[in-house]
């Protein structure tokens, strides 16, 4: 028997087109957009963020995109949000109570944000329950230390005790959960999904390296935020081991803060000339550059999945990730890719010449890596078992 459409809220600081804040605002917008092709009615509440300087052309509106009714609330102050990642929705409490009343499932994405805070207090009073995604954010690294000891020990922890299940994106953050007294009967491992269709058309080969006058060099392409987290570092201290002057390494990635770090040790490493900045690339500048690079390199660490290596192989680029992050899980299971130690420099080294010098080994491996993906990340095979979770939520709630 078919199972009936849902009424689904999804809960988010950052939506749609707030591409700077990285890849829970694209992975939300896919889920909800492909939820709302499949028939059900979601609903998204957000905030007005859009990047460092400037807000959501929808703030303080709800609007229709792709069939999904988006309602962008705006905060108190966009720097707090792009600085310090907190959000604070002026006048959200009101509508909360009706949209959670008139949802058959509500799932909150991110940690310690006050958005969950306003959702929490109101399904503890209707007694409604919720699913998690964390997408990474459980477990405190990185800033706001003890920040975060506050946070979770007046609001965040009882917002993970009391969610009804969890999902993870790769086992890597089923750990995670774990760290933090999720038990592993309460969470579900989803992976990411990724929009195929959006590499069916891609840029002519050579617009990227015309763009920044690289036509003769090989492009080491890193692409994602700068932070600590990201590996950057990392990256920067394995190329200059190596022994060629006709590479160029290109990060592209808006800076959250680290960029002056990361070009002091240029500096100090003698890459001046060597290494270049884009800034935040979107769209088609972001496949064009996926497209020209001859190897694409993601050195994370605590990283739960990492869309990017999986959109560079769709772009024919071979990888290399370190082992620190989800996906590598998959990487190294399939063999579609170099999976390397984290913050072993010479290690990472070897694996950029290896990819520079004998790239027909690892194009076999990249065109393994298309197939895996068409077959098991699409957003259709992926949304199957976000409702399959859904469902059983709701089972399970009747059943008690």
């Amino acid at each position: 028997m078919a199972q009936k459409k849902l009424k689904i809220l999804q809960i988010v600081p950052y939506y749609y087109p707030a591409w700077a804040y990285g890849g829970i605002p694209r992975v939300v917008y896919e889920l909800a957009t492909e939820l709302t092709r499949r028939g059900h009615r979601v609903s998204v509440f957000t905030t007005d963020v859009l990047d460092q300087h400037m807000r959501s052309p929808y703030s303080g509106i709800t609007t229709n995109i792709n069939g999904v009714q988006a309602t962008y609330f705006r905060n108190l102050s966009n720097r707090l949000a792009y600085d310090y990642q907190i959000y604070l929705p002026m006048k959200m409490s009101q509508s909360t109570r009706v949209a959670i009343e008139e949802s058959d499932i509500v799932h909150m994405h991110g940690h310690r944000n006050f958005l969950n805070n306003i959702v929490h207090s109101t399904t503890t009073m209707s007694q409604k329950n919720y699913i998690f995604s964390a997408h990474g954010t459980a477990i405190s690294i990185e800033r706001r230390l003890l920040a975060k000891k506050i946070f979770d020990f007046i609001f965040g922890n009882c917002i993970l005790r009391d969610a009804k299940h969890f999902i993870a994106v790769s086992e890597k953050e089923v750990d995670q959960y774990g760290a933090m007294g999720i038990t592993r009967n309460k969470v579900t491992v989803v992976h990411n999904g990724i929009d195929i269709n959006a590499f069916q058309n891609l840029p002519e080969k050579g617009t990227f390296r015309r763009r920044y006058g690289l036509e003769e060099k090989k492009i080491i392409l890193f692409l994602g935020k700068i932070t600590p987290r990201k590996g950057v570092d990392f990256l920067v201290r394995a190329y200059s081991l190596l022994q060629s002057d006709n590479t160029v390494l290109v990060i592209a990635g808006n800076d959250m803060g680290y960029k002056s770090e990361v070009e002091r040790l240029i500096t100090t490493r003698n890459l001046r000339g060597r290494v270049i900045f884009t800034g935040l690339l979107i769209d088609g500048e972001k496949l064009a550059a996926y497209q020209d690079a001859d190897v694409l390199v993601y050195p994370s660490v605590y990283e739960i999945f990492g869309l990017v290596p999986f959109e560079a192989m769709l772009c024919g680029t071979p990888v290399i990730v370190s082992d620190d992050c989800g996906c590598g899980e998959i990487i190294s299971r399939e063999g579609i890719g170099k999976v390397v130690r984290y913050n072993d420099d010479r290690g990472l080294r070897d694996a950029i010449e290896e990819a520079l010098k004998d790239p027909a080994h690892l194009d076999e491996m990249t065109l393994r890596g298309r197939q895996f993906i068409k077959q098991n990340l699409s957003w259709e095979t992926i949304t199957e078992q976000y409702e399959d979770v859904y469902y059983r939520s709701i089972d399970s709630n009747r059943h008690h």
